[in-house]
């Protein structure tokens, strides 16, 4: 659809009924030393002169194959597979399924990611994906506030430091109170009042966590808090036990490394995941498959979505009112591409690549052993 400027007889009328004289009124509120008096923009350019300039300013940029600075975006290997799908036209507009039924093959994509995420987590409920890992944590925290209706949560330092300015600015808005320790200390702060138990394995500095231990510590101190589990590359689950088979509550991780460029920052691709107990509060959307009712016919459907979202928006347990769908099918693919042994084998090389450059020791324990 070409895009046709309102005339100036357009504008008046639509002035008029909202009852200001002139289109400055509508930005009165804001301060005049914080306006721009000009915008210095260059007069237009023809399209061959544009894409040269493009070009000349594209060339500006250093683009690094490696980076050692840890913690952030990287390049991973990704299928050729992956582009191709994904750059077909029918997912161009991968968005948030309003009129969901209209559009079997996104449904069924994103079902076929759930599915493939939940095997893969050993978890039982995985959601149509978030923003990124951090904001998935913030969500998953709320979701055990709700849940346990207790607003202290304790997290285990050796979390990653951008997930934990992320949830200190949203649980800051929700009047939750996050406690910081150590794996020295924290079994001592586990108390009746708290809602949930956050650790990341592996841990910021790679380490592998005692996750029995923990899990045990916990119920035993608490059984009804829950037990979040964070991971910023999943890849590591080619060989380490699912978190499931470790009785975690809520797992979350960050699935950039699963097919999906860096792309000088983002986005990213926040997996969750979760109990089937917990299914009817878990935020964002769940797509599921159903049968005809006089008939063997089989269709995609969105059997789940937090409708305060859209109507009651002040009763809200999450704003989360988008997903990463192409990031998502992203993700699916890669992990098709590879299958289980090509996971296993990806994971395997980054382990020994890693042990061949650095020294590093390795902690391993009960119930956390290579598959």
């Amino acid at each position: 659809m070409d895009f046709i400027p309102h005339d100036k007889k357009s504008i008046a009328e639509m002035l008029d009924v909202i009852g200001v004289s002139d289109i400055e009124q509508l930005f009165q509120d804001i301060p005049k030393d914080i306006k721009l008096k000009e915008l210095k923009i260059p007069s237009g350019l023809s399209e061959p002169d544009l894409i040269e300039n493009i070009k000349e300013t594209a060339e500006k940029n250093r683009v690094f194959p490696h980076s050692f600075m840890g913690a952030g975006c990287y390049y991973h290997y990704i299928p050729s597979l992956v582009d191709f799908i994904i750059n077909r036209s029918e997912f161009y507009t991968s968005y948030t399924p309003y009129q969901a039924e209209a559009s079997q093959g996104f449904l069924q994509a994103i079902y076929e990611y759930q599915t493939i995420i939940a095997k893969l987590t050993g978890m039982d409920v995985a959601n149509a994906s978030m923003y990124d890992g951090s904001t998935a944590l913030a969500e998953a925290i709320i979701m055990a506030t709700i849940i346990t209706r207790k607003n202290n949560v304790l997290v285990i330092n050796e979390l990653h430091p951008e997930y934990k300015e992320v949830i200190r600015t949203y649980c800051w808005g929700q009047n939750i109170q996050i406690n910081f320790s150590n794996l020295e200390t924290y079994e001592g702060e586990i108390t009746s009042e708290l809602g949930a138990v956050i650790f990341q394995s592996p841990n910021f500095f790679g380490e592998l966590e005692n996750i029995p231990e923990i899990v045990k510590k916990v119920r035993t101190n608490n059984p009804k808090c829950l037990i979040i589990q964070v991971m910023t590359d999943p890849t590591c689950l080619g060989v380490l036990k699912s978190p499931g088979t470790n009785e975690i509550d809520i797992f979350i991780a960050e699935g950039q490394s699963f097919g999906i460029s860096p792309s000088f920052g983002g986005p990213g691709l926040g997996i969750f995941t979760t109990k089937q107990k917990y299914l009817r509060k878990i935020p964002g959307r769940l797509v599921g498959k159903t049968k005809e009712l006089h008939g063997d016919k089989e269709g995609f459907i969105l059997t789940l979505q937090a409708r305060e979202q859209h109507i009651r928006r002040e009763k809200a347990s999450s704003n989360i009112c988008t997903n990463q769908a192409l990031c998502a099918l992203s993700a699916l693919i890669y992990l098709l591409s590879l299958g289980e042994v090509g996971l296993r084998e990806v994971a395997k090389q980054n382990i020994q690549k890693a042990l061949s450059i650095i020294p590093i020791r390795v902690r391993v324990f009960p119930g956390i052993l290579f598959q």
